[in-house]
């Protein structure tokens, strides 16, 4: 099937990632702070907070993916289950950060464990479905690839909202308890907008219809789709998603303690960050159109790995202006592994489709986001383990030598390891799918 698909639409549809990135990332950002410095949580406890919602993510994402594949509505498969995630999604997200003032740290725990816990549920309604629609708008990978260009930029523009607004606005409300609520219904009110813009920009495209085929148990298709060329990307996938995490989470540590600058650098080094990523979008492209994606997907880890590699040899003390030039080079990376991936990700579930029919493309994406969370979620999990064991004591306004090295160490070199380690897992993805194309040319 092909249709054309006009730049006004593809836009409007991009503009649901902002909404599904500034979502995905402001709990990264901004929850393992919010607990252990406002509420007296402690680090390991308040990474487990964030760790357990995508516990559950890694049940629902595939489950939804599955109920909208055989969903049947005059509004089709997908929209039904985007627009109930749209109203539902921002109520957790101000509820996140609302924890009464009289809450004990055991108290405040559960109530942002449970918030969100209803959230990620309700994000899951709309981002599952979201991202399954790239596949099911055209069987040509090259305008798959300018479809999944326009919805990373979307994604960029809302991880910049998410990671480096929130600082910003926490500073201008007074880093108080009542400013980060402050900043979640201003957040929360973006995603509104945007998500149902993007609803709107999709409602009367055509999209890929399934093949009608014996119903597969859930476990059955689960075990279906886990080809080893799907299993390899996602292995390279959830990675460098850890990596990425850590460094999320680290952001407003290694401002304030790592390098003594305000929180407020924190939010101008994520914005570097991302807004790098967003401009150096269509160089990728061409590298990979010029190359191949793999080949572009392999430059752009190489490039992240080394920029985590210079800021641990930079150590502490780093000024404000290489705190931020370093972000731009962190940007420049990761603009690669965040929007190649889901090209991929089309052509593996189009390889599937050619294979056993199309029609489990929303399972393919439920575990490929489950997946995903799971490692946006181990990534601050992993970092409040890591504090706790350093000495890091929370609410506190100093940190000893040993929990800022440990900060650092946990900023760049983990991330550094994880991204070559994720280079493995990408060579296997491309022996097998190189095999495959063969294997389907005969």
């Amino acid at each position: 099937m092909t249709q054309s698909i006009s730049r006004l639409r593809l836009i409007g549809f991009s503009v649901g990632a902002v909404g599904t990135g500034l979502f995905s990332t402001t709990p990264t950002v901004l929850l393992l702070f919010y607990l252990t410095q406002l509420k007296g949580v402690e680090a390991g406890l308040a990474g487990l907070a964030l760790l357990i919602p995508k516990l559950w993510d890694m049940v629902t994402d595939p489950a939804i993916g599955r109920w909208s594949d055989a969903a049947n509505s005059k509004y089709g498969r997908r929209l039904p289950f985007m627009l109930a995630g749209t109203l539902l999604m921002p109520l957790g997200l101000i509820m996140m950060f609302s924890v009464p003032e009289s809450a004990t740290a055991d108290t405040a725990f559960w109530f942002v464990l449970v918030a969100y816990l209803f959230s990620a549920t309700a994000y899951t309604l709309f981002s599952v479905p979201y991202i399954t629609i790239p596949a099911e708008l055209s069987r040509d990978p090259d305008e798959r690839l300018k479809i999944m260009s326009y919805r990373t930029a979307g994604v960029m523009l809302g991880i910049i909202a998410g990671s480096g607004l929130p600082p910003f606005l926490i500073s201008y409300f007074g880093e108080t308890v009542a400013a980060y609520q402050q900043t979640a219904m201003i957040l929360a009110g973006i995603c509104v907008v945007f998500m149902l813009i993007s609803i709107g920009s999709i409602a009367s495209l055509k999209l890929l219809e399934p093949v009608q085929q014996q119903r597969l148990r859930f476990v059955q298709q689960l075990r279906q789709v886990m080809t080893p060329l799907f299993s390899y990307l996602v292995v390279t996938h959830v990675l460098q998603i850890i990596a990425v995490g850590i460094l999320l989470a680290c952001a407003s540590y290694l401002a304030i303690f790592v390098n003594g600058l305000s929180g407020a650098a924190a939010g101008s080094f994520l914005t570097a960050t991302f807004a790098t990523a967003t401009v150096a979008m269509p160089l990728w492209r061409r590298i990979s159109t010029a190359t191949s994606r793999v080949m572009a997907f392999a430059l752009g880890t190489a490039v992240y790995t080394c920029v985590a590699v210079v800021m641990l040899w930079q150590g502490t003390a780093t000024p404000y202006g290489l705190f931020v030039g370093l972000g731009i080079g962190f940007g420049l990376g990761f603009a690669a592994i965040q929007m190649i991936p889901y090209a991929l990700l089309t052509d593996t579930i189009h390889q599937h489709g050619a294979n056993h029919g199309f029609g489990a493309e929303g399972i393919f994406t439920g575990i490929w986001t489950a997946t995903e969370k799971l490692g946006l979620a181990l990534a601050p999990f992993l970092v409040g383990v890591a504090l706790q064991a350093g000495g890091f004591i929370s609410g506190a306004p100093k940190q000893t030598p040993f929990a800022i090295d440990t900060i650092l160490f946990v900023a760049t070199l983990l991330p550094a390891l994880l991204m070559l380690l994720s280079l493995g897992s990408l060579l296997a993805f491309q022996k097998h799918f190189a095999r495959q194309q063969v294997a389907g040319s005969h």
